[in-house]
């Protein structure tokens, strides 16, 4: 059983202008993203999920935007089992889409600090998202997620690749 997310009426005093937080484009994207995942574990019959694999492919193509949302997913499954009573902003809610709730900011510092390899402040985001619990599961997911979606200008890890085996021939 999954609790309900907590909807953020109209001009509340909770939530503030995204634009203003600092984030990325790529970052910025992301918020839409979530928010539908979130809405999907909060109520499986939305089938909320659908939206926003949609919204990541039309954002970023569907390699990397399927990829995004798949690794979103595993981020945001970790974190709602520390955590059930996120407060979110319903995605549909066209008068609120450019604003950002205290979760959504931190979830989104979280990822911001950890795709600048800036552990400390990532640490940080991750103790308040989750009340003070620093929890394996969400950390390694996220770390994840910033290896495969690393910030502009921080070099990306180097992939390891499973060992080939290939047919040598010679001279005979």
């Amino acid at each position: 059983m999954t609790a309900p997310l907590t909807d953020v009426p109209n001009n509340t005093p909770t939530t503030r202008r995204v634009d203003l937080c600092g984030f990325d484009a790529f970052e910025l994207g992301l918020l839409p993203v979530i928010r539908h995942l979130l809405t999907t574990f909060a109520n499986p019959d939305s089938q909320a999920w659908v939206r926003a694999q949609t919204i990541a492919v039309e954002r970023w193509g569907e390699t990397v935007g399927l990829a995004t949302c798949h690794r979103l997913q595993a981020l945001l499954r970790s974190l709602r089992d520390c955590r059930n009573d996120l407060c979110v902003i319903d995605p549909l809610n066209i008068d609120q889409r450019g604003r950002v709730t205290a979760d959504e900011e931190t979830c989104l510092w979280m990822l911001h600090y950890m795709r600048r390899d800036n552990t400390p402040n990532a640490r940080d985001a991750v103790e308040r998202l989750t009340n003070g619990y620093m929890d394996p599961h969400l950390v390694r997911e996220g770390l994840k997620f910033a290896a495969r979606f690393p910030a502009a200008g921080v070099q990306a890890a180097p992939r390891v690749e499973k060992p080939r085996l290939t047919l040598v021939q010679g001279a005979a």
